[in-house]
C-alpha cells in the first residue's frame, strides 16, 4: 500500500484527492494536508452547475518532490514549496490524520 499526500484542501486539492481515491480504490490511501481544521465544500462550484467537469484531471506532472523512494505530487507550486520546507512534518501529520480517517 502506498500513501499519496495531497497538500491543500481547496478546490484543486480536494478534486485531486477525490479523483486519486476513485482511481486507486482500496489499493492505496490518499491523505489531504491543509492548514484549516474545517473544510467547506460548496456544491455549486461552476463545473457542477454547468456539468463541465469530466474524468480528465488536469495537473502538471513536473510539480513533485521525492522523499526516500516516495514521490509526492502537488496541485500547484505553492503547495510544493510548503512541503519542501519541512517534508518530515507534513508526512507525520498525514500519517497521524490517516488514523482518524479509517
Amino acid at each position: 500500500m502506498k500513501t499519496i499526500v495531497v497538500l491543500g484542501g481547496g478546490v484543486s486539492g480536494h478534486t485531486s484527492a477525490l479523483f486519486l481515491k476513485r482511481f486507486l480504490g482500496k489499493k492505496h490511501r490518499v491523505v489531504v494536508i491543509t492548514p484549516n481544521a474545517d473544510w467547506n465544500w460548496i456544491p455549486s462550484n461552476i463545473w457542477v452547475g454547468i456539468g463541465a467537469m469530466n474524468k480528465k484531471l488536469e495537473s502538471d506532472p513536473t510539480i513533485f518532490s521525492t522523499v526516500g523512494k516516495k514521490i509526492y505530487f502537488f496541485s500547484n507550486q505553492e503547495a510544493k514549496e510548503m512541503f519542501d520546507k519541512d517534508p518530515k512534518s507534513f508526512i507525520e501529520k498525514a500519517d497521524k490524520n490517516w488514523k482518524t480517517l479509517k
